[in-house]
């Protein structure tokens, strides 16, 4: 609270802190700090100078670019779990066209998996492309769904809220004698 006093602004961690504390107190009523007057005391001392810091759109602003890289991954890992879901399926087509069709259908959707896979594959074993891409499909989507979830962990625009340490003060104030 003093740093951020002294450097006339907030920042991100600053914010994130003070949510978490904030959301401490709300879980844990009966184990108060040790230091609650040490607050007290320095939040009314320094009550102007953190209204005059606040800056929420400059928070958001941090918060968001900090996600910006995540979010890329994100983005990226998306389009390979799409890309390996469309190869699974076409490798599913392939094997219908190789049990049912001609030796030249064969020959040319062979060839166009080729092309899509970026592997070689061997004719008499067109069956086991489908198990591999599926594979390949499952491990796309785990990397997806991982690159996701760090995304959304990551996400601390909802900590951002004006008057946090005001909100400290006063929980520590109707719950202390």
């Amino acid at each position: 609270m003093e740093a951020v006093a002294a450097s006339g602004k907030y920042t991100l961690e600053a914010q994130v802190r003070a949510y978490d504390l904030l959301e401490s107190l709300y879980d844990h009523y009966g184990d108060m700090p040790s230091s609650v007057e040490e607050y007290r005391s320095a939040y009314s001392r320094l009550e102007g100078r953190l209204k005059a810091a606040w800056n929420g759109e400059e928070l958001v602003a941090q918060a968001k670019a900090a996600l910006k890289p995540l979010e890329e991954t994100c983005h990226e890992a998306r389009f390979e779990a799409a890309a390996a879901a469309s190869l699974h399926e076409f490798a599913k087509e392939v094997f219908e066209i190789w049990k049912t069709s001609g030796i030249f259908a064969r020959r040319r959707a062979l060839r166009e998996l080729r092309e899509r896979a970026g592997f070689r594959l061997e004719s008499h074993r067109i069956g086991n492309y489908v198990a591999k891409t599926f594979d390949l499909m499952n491990e796309a989507s785990a990397r997806f769904a991982a690159a996701q979830q760090k995304v959304f962990s990551s996400d601390v625009t909802y900590k951002i809220q004006d008057g946090i340490y005001g909100k400290i003060d006063e929980f520590l104030s109707k719950t202390r004698p």
